[in-house]
């Protein structure tokens, strides 16, 4: 049984870290992440970085509760005509809680397609957990009824 300070006085040093930093049981264990790009795939200053890092923030906060955004980070991509692209993206990332992210992954969808399709990427990049994805081809956007046009 644990103590005050979440040590469970075992020879093995198993702990409860929740009991030893005085958090609760709940914790989330997924983590969604995307990447903000501020260039296009020409290597072009997409001018709006922004506009998409508090779009990504507002819908991922609605979805789980909160979001992150770390300053912008260093990198590099080799596009479709072999150019390195050095760029400064805005790393966005949530952990999920409950259910609501996997309800509305149209939504998510939706923003990372037009996203891509508005700052004229080569490829939009996430990860889940441990796996790295990216989006190549953009979803045609949403015609006046929500339909593809």
């Amino acid at each position: 049984m644990p103590d005050g300070n979440g040590l469970n006085g075992t020879p093995s040093g198993e702990f409860n870290l929740a009991a030893a930093l005085g958090a609760g049981d709940d914790y989330a264990t997924q983590c969604f992440t995307v990447y903000i790009p501020n260039q296009d795939k020409d290597g072009n200053e997409i001018g709006n970085q922004r506009k998409w890092v508090l779009e990504a923030i507002r819908l991922l906060s609605e979805l789980n509760g909160g979001a992150t955004a770390m300053p912008p980070v260093e990198g590099a991509w080799l596009n479709d005509a072999d150019r390195i692209i050095w760029e400064h993206p805005v790393v966005v990332y949530s952990f999920l809680h409950g259910g609501a992210f996997g309800e509305n992954l149209p939504r998510v969808r939706e923003f990372l397609h037009r996203m891509g399709r508005e700052t004229n990427q080569g490829e939009i990049a996430f990860e889940f957990e441990t796996r790295f994805y990216l989006i190549r081809e953009y979803d045609p956007p949403a015609g006046p009824t929500g339909g593809a046009t």
